[in-house]
């Protein structure tokens, strides 16, 4: 079966706040266990950058939860498809707080789909390798201790 991915960037809604959090982190970390899917969340104090990944079916049952909460608003699909492997298999729902530059940085980088390559030629790099750069650090250390939060 082929495994899926979606990230997307939203909106808090006003009035959100650390229970909110708490709340989503438990909820969605119980449902991706049971759906087979990992999933990373980023949150800046506005906005939420969430990437997701699992089987085809895990996704299709995680993504419309996503879609119908009533944590955020003005959702923007920044890429989905298919992906080769996982890039955080160990995490159910693992989240960090992001400082706003930093998340704007990787939602306003092309997203070209799931592409992790480094930059050729002094290109830029893409969104999705912004996000691993961020989770991973520079020397490609997946899932560093430090950030496994809400897992």
């Amino acid at each position: 079966m082929s495994l899926q991915a979606v990230a997307y960037v939203s909106e808090a809604v006003e009035g959100f706040g650390s229970a909110d959090m708490d709340r989503i982190l438990a909820d969605a970390s119980a449902h991706n266990r049971m759906a087979g899917v990992t999933s990373v969340l980023m949150f800046d104090g506005v906005r939420f950058l969430q990437y997701l990944e699992g089987p085809e079916d895990g996704v299709r049952s995680v993504y419309p939860r996503v879609l119908n909460s009533r944590s955020h608003q003005h959702l923007r699909k920044l890429a989905q498809g298919e992906v080769p492997t996982r890039q955080f298999p160990r995490w159910t729902m693992a989240s960090a707080r992001i400082e706003p530059a930093v998340l704007s940085d990787i939602v306003e980088t092309p997203w070209d789909g799931f592409a992790a390559a480094a930059p050729v030629n002094g290109e830029r790099r893409v969104g999705f390798a912004r996000l691993l750069e961020l989770w991973t650090g520079v020397s490609g250390e997946l899932e560093p201790a430090a950030l496994s939060l809400g897992s």
